[in-house]
């Protein structure tokens, strides 16, 4: 691998901060870091969440626990524009809310590629599920269900309270024979927890490519089978598509699961994406799992989710995050 600098760009924050930081990193920076510029420029793969100071129950230690916001960029023009988008949309972030300057440092290439793995380790979820990377070695219990996760620099640790949450209620809900969509898939690994708990097929979109080769490479890791055609069709394992909300699905699935952001959330309720609304895939009783939320921003998400003929039904909440599931009346 060459030795080709790459600048890494981190805020230590608060939870309610690490939204809006990741909302920025993510505007400016979310395009596909190798594809998006045929000058070799190319940025993207979004924001990275890191969070550290667990104790050995995993536990977040108040004296310890911390937060820490990254995205990447690569040398030459583009980069720089970025850069300075960035650094501007930063300025105007911490007039409104405080928080510490933006840390710049550049890093080669093969740093880059390995810096995250310190922060990832294994960690057990909800009542089963425990989550591990592959170059981990960890003791296993009859009754845990074992996902292999390597998700790579573009999604951080997959590690993130949101997705704890998420992961304890389908947990919850999920029965053998469900039909799942996961909106906004990234590492995949909503959709690989799905199927071991039981869900016949999965439906796994996500608007980035990345997210998309992501998700495959992780099916594959923990045996998943990947399918063909769309999970409505029945086929076992996953079917991976670049997208959001599916064309042509009415009423096609009995669990929508969307771990984003509580603004993304309420847009894609409202079809303000020109996707169609977040709530027509869902079968007529069926359950939504969303996630990504600020706990004071969960009463938008739960109107928006009532204009739309859900119910809120369960409030699952770690630390500042909040996941809500509601249902389709």
């Amino acid at each position: 691998m060459s030795n080709t600098a790459i600048l890494e760009i981190s805020v230590e924050c608060d939870a309610e901060a690490a939204e809006a930081v990741s909302e920025l990193f993510n505007r400016f920076n979310g395009g596909d870091y190798d594809a998006d510029s045929e000058a070799g420029e190319a940025s993207g793969g979004g924001a990275v969440i890191e969070t550290s100071g667990y104790d050995d129950f995993n536990e977040p230690l108040a004296s310890e626990f911390c937060i820490v916001v990254k995205t990447y960029l690569k040398p030459g023009a583009r980069g720089e524009q970025i850069r300075r988008q960035i650094e501007e949309g930063l300025w105007f972030l911490s007039r409104i809310y405080p928080m510490p300057e933006p840390r710049l440092q550049w890093l080669r290439e093969e740093d880059w590629a390995n810096a995250w793995k310190r922060f990832y380790k294994p960690l057990r979820v909800g009542r089963h599920i425990l989550l591990k990377p592959s170059w981990e070695s960890i003791d296993i219990a009859p009754d845990d269900i074992l996902v292999e996760l390597d998700p790579g620099m573009a999604f951080g640790t997959g590690l993130h309270p949101s997705t704890r949450l998420c992961i304890a209620a389908l947990e919850d809900v999920v029965k053998p024979g469900d039909v799942v969509l996961d909106v906004g898939a990234g590492s995949g690994v909503l959709s690989i927890v799905a199927y071991k708990l039981g869900a016949a097929s999965i439906l796994a979109t996500d608007i980035d490519p990345i997210a998309v080769e992501v998700t495959q490479e992780n099916a594959r890791r923990n045996a998943v089978p990947l399918a063909a055609q769309p999970a409505i069709t029945m086929a076992p394992g996953i079917t991976v598509q670049l997208g959001s909300v599916p064309e042509a699905m009415h009423g096609r699935f009995d669990i929508v699961v969307a771990n984003i952001l509580a603004e993304v959330l309420v847009k894609l309720f409202d079809a303000a994406y020109e996707y169609p609304p977040l709530a027509e895939p869902l079968k007529s009783g069926g359950l939504l799992i969303l996630a990504g939320i600020i706990a004071e921003r969960a009463d938008l998400v739960i109107d928006a989710a009532q204009r739309h003929g859900c119910t809120l039904v369960d409030r699952k909440q770690e630390g500042d995050w909040v996941a809500l599931v509601v249902r389709k009346e």
